[in-house]
């Protein structure tokens, strides 16, 4: 998927469409990653952790935060020293991501941009929730910022 129209103005609009741009860019980085290379440790953690990093990631914000459900074990990506981790296959993990992706933008489809997420998550009181606003736009950051992990990381796999 592309960017989003330049000629855009609309924020939901935007922010929707830079999220799934991102979405895809993160499976386009790991598309054709030669194994064992998408499953080594460049930095404390691989780049299929850091998919299912994401897939958490997403649940975490849009699922748990801001729409309120109950959600098992929503620290899972991590191991007791906060590192990633994954036991999983790319495959298995790609598919849950994918899934976690969908379910977010359910989540999401019919709140208002200035709508606050619930209570439920890791915003009990006295904590302040943030606005739906705030965290795509958070979440936004976190995938742009992991996009470019996964460049360094392909280009180290590749010039092996």
């Amino acid at each position: 998927m592309s960017e989003p129209s330049k000629q855009s103005s609309d924020p939901r609009v935007l922010l929707e469409g830079y999220l799934d741009h991102y979405r895809e860019e993160i499976l386009r980085k790991l598309d054709g990653f030669p194994e064992p290379e998408v499953s080594r440790v460049p930095s404390g953690w691989t780049p299929v952790a850091m998919l299912k990093h994401l897939a958490y990631m997403e649940r975490r914000w849009f699922v748990w935060d801001f729409a309120g459900e109950q959600v098992e074990d929503p620290w899972s990506d991590r191991d007791e020293d906060d590192v990633f981790v994954a036991a999983e296959s790319f495959e298995e993990i790609k598919d849950f991501y994918l899934a976690q992706c969908e379910r977010s933008r359910q989540a999401v489809a019919g709140a208002s941009l200035s709508d606050v997420a619930s209570r439920i998550g890791r915003f009990q009181p006295p904590k302040e929730p943030p606005t739906l606003a705030w965290i795509m736009f958070h979440v936004l950051e976190e995938y742009m910022r992991h996009a470019g992990h996964l460049d360094i990381a392909r280009e180290l796999a590749e010039a092996q």
